[in-house]
């Protein structure tokens, strides 16, 4: 496992002492100088400047495999495996006598879902270092892969023997126990490993996705609090823990975590999901003065869009035609478009078409990919009962963003609307197929379903199928 940030001061002295010699050329001047990034992103703990300080590190000192690990190590953490794996990979062919490369090529191979790959370099690793533990976990995650999971279980129980609190062993145990069906024990062992070992966050990580599985929203939120606690800039968990927050009513928690992911440095993506969490979990006044606020403090057009968007979703057009109106400029051009399809958003929601549509159409006219006008300009169309143009843009904005269960059930109302009841089961059950384990979706189809008794049960169990899916992906 590499080292979080916080804990890599030591590192970053070593790698200093490789710069100690006086700067004599232009290379070492920038090396220097990266070095002096990294140590100050370290002091912060931030993984996004630790990342690009060692980028120009290795830019300026390419032939250095200590610059290489750390790099590799720190594009790990931020959860990078391809990128991770191109620096470690560097790094080995600068020092192919290091046994620690090739362990880290492995890991990186197995996180990446790569057994293939794992056991190749498994295979070195087992000759220049007999015994290395994760010469017998590749073995162990290669049996998982195949559905050996008695296999895998003795291959965990052969490590653990060794060390009774390695953490990927315990991992891998418990993942083998989930599939032969004993989650219970494997719940268990989890807790147990936990105990012992606080900071073992792929046992927590696994804990929190079982939690998830069986919709115990205050146990999801033990374990990804304590996940924030060890690695505060993991994206995927502070987003689960504002929705388990928020789900079991720990609302000043979901808050405050939202809040810290609601930075003015933070990208569109990151304010995106947790715009979504507040409209989908959070109905409550103070959401909407919140987001106000951001909007007003921040000085980024692109994430003012974004509030003023959230606030016309929530039920306050006016606050999001205010935000948008001095951005959205005509003629559209590529940097007004996004604010004149918000602010047709926010036209319809507050009751003027005419307006609306006027933006939707200059904006899809400029650019026919533009989501949110494709979306308000179908919503629109709905509105007026133009059922042909309202499916013809909901087709189109499915093809755009294939993976959003919104724009699939956009798509399907349409369709209800217009009264093609085969096209709504076809588009409802491909979206079931292609966004597998998605709530939204399968509450749309259970209710197209449910004068079925038969068709709604089997549906059931499958869609129980892809939660346990969801639940195994990945290995470490």
């Amino acid at each position: 496992m590499p080292p979080p940030v916080h804990h890599i001061l030591g590192i970053a002295a070593c790698l200093s002492a490789l710069l100690l010699a006086p700067a004599c050329s232009s290379a070492d001047s920038r090396a220097n100088a990266a070095l002096a990034e990294y140590q100050a992103a370290t002091v912060a703990n931030n993984l996004v400047a630790a990342r690009q300080a060692l980028l120009k590190l290795v830019r300026a000192k390419e032939d250095v495999a200590e610059y290489w690990t750390e790099l590799g190590k720190v594009q790990a953490q931020m959860g990078a495996y391809g990128d991770a794996y191109y620096a470690f990979g560097r790094a080995y062919e600068l020092d192919r006598s290091n046994p620690a490369l090739l362990q880290s090529l492995t890991i990186i191979a197995l996180r990446s879902g790569d057994v293939a790959l794992a056991q190749k370099y498994a295979r070195q690793l087992e000759v220049v270092s007999p015994g290395d533990p994760w010469v017998k976990l590749t073995d162990g995650w290669a049996a998982f892969s195949e559905s050996r999971y008695n296999d895998a279980l003795a291959a965990s129980d052969g490590i653990l023997a060794d060390n009774p609190f390695d953490p990927p062993g315990k991992v891998l145990k418990a993942r083998a126990l989930i599939q032969l069906g004993r989650a219970d024990e494997a719940v268990g062992i989890l807790l147990e490993q936990v105990r012992a070992q606080p900071s073992d966050s792929g046992s927590l990580s696994l804990l929190t996705r079982i939690y998830q599985r069986r919709g115990d929203w205050p146990k999801v939120v033990d374990a990804t609090r304590r996940l924030n606690s060890l690695n505060p800039g993991d994206r995927a968990n502070s987003l689960a823990l504002i929705d388990a927050a928020f789900r079991s009513g720990q609302i000043d928690l979901g808050r405050n975590v939202s809040l810290r992911m609601l930075r003015a440095d933070s990208s569109p993506q990151d304010i995106s999901a947790v715009l979504d969490l507040w409209a989908r979990n959070w109905p409550s006044p103070q959401r909407v003065a919140d987001a106000q606020k951001l909007a007003s403090a921040t000085p980024r057009p692109d994430q003012k869009l974004l509030y003023a968007g959230f606030l016309g979703r929530v039920g306050n057009p006016g606050d999001a035609v205010r935000i948008a109106a001095p951005l959205a400029r005509l003629p559209v051009t590529a940097e007004s478009a996004e604010a004149n399809a918000v602010l047709g958003d926010a036209l319809l929601r507050g009751g003027n078409l005419a307006g609306a549509k006027a933006r939707f159409d200059a904006v899809i006219a400029f650019d026919p990919g533009n989501a949110t006008a494709l979306r308000g300009r179908s919503e629109l169309e709905l509105r007026v009962g133009d059922t042909r143009d309202a499916i013809s843009d909901a087709q189109k904005l499915v093809t755009v963003l294939p993976h959003s269960s919104s724009e699939r059930l956009l798509l399907a109302r349409a369709y209800a609307a217009s009264g093609n009841n085969a096209s709504v089961q076809r588009v409802l059950w491909t979206a079931f197929q292609e966004i597998p384990g998605d709530d939204q979706i399968f509450a749309a189809l259970s209710d197209s379903r449910s004068a079925d008794a038969e068709a709604l049960s089997e549906l059931r169990a499958e869609f129980a199928r892809q939660k346990d899916q969801k639940l195994n992906r990945g290995l470490l």
